[in-house]
């Protein structure tokens, strides 16, 4: 053997037995989770918690592989982009794997059901097999928390403050209905019926083991639309926030919506609201982002946002195509026609999914007309369950103040992008006006937290920019709103809910 072909097999023996040990451990990982509905149908009679915490690592394992669906997206279409935070890139991912599963388990759920079983089975043994491969190069070396690399950076305080909104999140769980069967369940989700039913056809077939038990699939949905819906909201909520003011105040943001005592009052009466009424943070989010990511391939991506928003109400693809239009023909306007005619091209494949669901979905019988509603009752409330809020109100005094008086020095302090704001200004005066002239459900549930977690946290952004240089005395004043914040968010309450699942 010459000393070439020695060398070379010296060299290949570590990296195969590098590539071995991650092969099985991953295939061994990865099994572990898709058995658990087998391991499920055998704990109907333990606690409620053990069930849900069972039922949660399901969950959390189908979020895994929306995102590596999503890279693997990005891999094939070689789609490159600009971020602000790191967490633009995990909702991207999340959103564009999970709304290419919708398509593909929509498409398998008119096969019999028998057929639809086999599918489950054989569809996650393949994408475990394909993702545990070991030849696939640094693409596979990339994990999920790896995406979330500038939390490793926080101080003491924002590390508090990012354990805070863990224990809340866990704690605000909403406990699962007491309704007998699957469809009461979906009308107490849905009472208008303005959901698609490709959403629930992608529910089905993604917890398809648990079809023939009631309660698990109960269940499976509940912690579906909680964990999925609620985890995608504020990670989305903290990403608008990071184009508009600091990395504290954006996760101040966040334990603003996550601890008002109207987060759990609103699931409580509406299961399916993380998802169902918080389309506009993510259209708010994915204007902000489709304008820096710098490349037309994302166009693809903002077509299948158009197509999510048609799933959930068809009042939503009517504001994405509006939308579409500001962006096209104001936000782009530095693109040149050649980009902005290739972002349209990438985003009509969603486009057209989107008008076929609008068109199937579509109903007058919801148009509420002009002034319609109770928008109003929905913004006492919010404002009296949360004094943080009353911020908003300076907050709506100030930004006139920096858009106008630019070259005023104290303006100079508060970096603000004036096209940043108008671009998120647009989905808000858009998501305003539909909920106001054609339906009013565009504006239930968690809508209306947008804008004012946004005009609370401007006045604190204002007052750090201002004393940057006192470290101790704005560590001082971010304590104190945290505390603040603190106070009316019914922790004790959640808590007592969570342990009553356990007993």
């Amino acid at each position: 053997m010459s000393d070439i072909a020695r060398n070379t097999l010296e060299k290949r023996s570590p990296i195969w037995k590098e590539k071995s040990k991650m092969f099985f451990s991953r295939i061994l990982i990865y099994f572990s989770f898709i058995l658990i509905p087998i391991w499920m149908q055998k704990t109907l009679q333990l606690s409620m918690g053990f069930q849900i915490v069972t039922m949660s690592l399901y969950v959390f394992f189908l979020i895994g592989q929306w995102f590596l669906l999503g890279k693997e997206v990005d891999h094939a279409f070689r789609i490159y982009f600009k971020v602000q935070s790191s967490v633009d890139r995990i909702i991207y991912r999340l959103y564009m794997g999970m709304l290419l599963l919708i398509l593909y388990f929509n498409f398998v759920s008119y096969l019999p059901d028998k057929w639809i079983y086999n599918t489950f089975w054989v569809t996650w043994a393949v994408m475990g097999l394909f993702y545990s491969w070991p030849t696939r190069g640094k693409i596979i070396q990339e994990s999920v928390s790896s995406n979330f690399f500038e939390f490793r950076y926080l101080d003491s305080f924002e590390k508090t403050l990012f354990a805070l909104i863990v224990l809340f999140f866990i704690s605000s769980f909403p406990r699962p209905s007491t309704l007998e069967s699957v469809a009461s369940l979906r009308l107490l989700i849905d009472p208008t019926e303005v959901v698609s039913e490709q959403f629930w056809r992608f529910l089905t077939v993604s917890y398809f083991p648990f079809k023939r038990y009631p309660d698990l699939m109960k269940l499976a949905i509940s912690t579906h639309l909680y964990l999925v819906g609620g985890g995608i909201l504020l990670i989305t909520l903290y990403a608008i926030m990071r184009y508009f003011v600091s990395r504290r105040l954006s996760l101040l943001g966040v334990f603003l919506l996550i601890s008002t005592w109207s987060f759990p009052k609103i699931l409580v009466t509406s299961p399916g609201a993380a998802i169902l009424t918080t389309y506009f943070f993510t259209l708010g989010w994915t204007i902000l982002w489709i304008t820096k990511s710098s490349t037309y391939r994302t166009g693809l991506f903002l077509g299948l946002i158009s197509y999510w928003g048609a799933l959930l109400g068809w009042y939503y693809y009517l504001a994405s195509i509006v939308q579409m239009l500001f962006l096209f023909f104001i936000f782009m306007g530095r693109q040149g026609r050649w980009y902005r005619v290739k972002v349209a091209r990438y985003a009509m494949f969603g486009i057209v999914l989107g008008l076929i669901t609008f068109l199937v979905n579509y109903s007058s019988e919801e148009l509420v007309g002009i002034w319609g509603g109770a928008i109003f009752d929905e913004l006492v409330q919010l404002f009296e369950r949360k004094a943080f809020f009353s911020l908003a109100f300076v907050g709506v005094l100030i930004v006139p103040f920096l858009l106008l008086r630019p070259e005023n020095p104290h303006v100079r302090l508060f970096k603000l992008n004036h096209t940043t704001f108008y671009q998120l200004a647009s989905v808000i005066v858009v998501m305003i006006l539909l909920g106001l002239m054609v339906s009013d459900l565009a504006l239930r549930g968690f809508a209306l937290l947008l804008p004012i977690i946004l005009f609370s946290l401007i006045p604190l952004e204002f007052i750090f920019q201002s004393i940057a240089p006192l470290r101790s005395t704005r560590n001082m004043i971010y304590l104190v709103y945290i505390l603040i914040a603190l106070l009316d968010s019914h922790l004790e309450g959640r808590i007592k809910i969570l342990i009553s699942l356990w007993e």
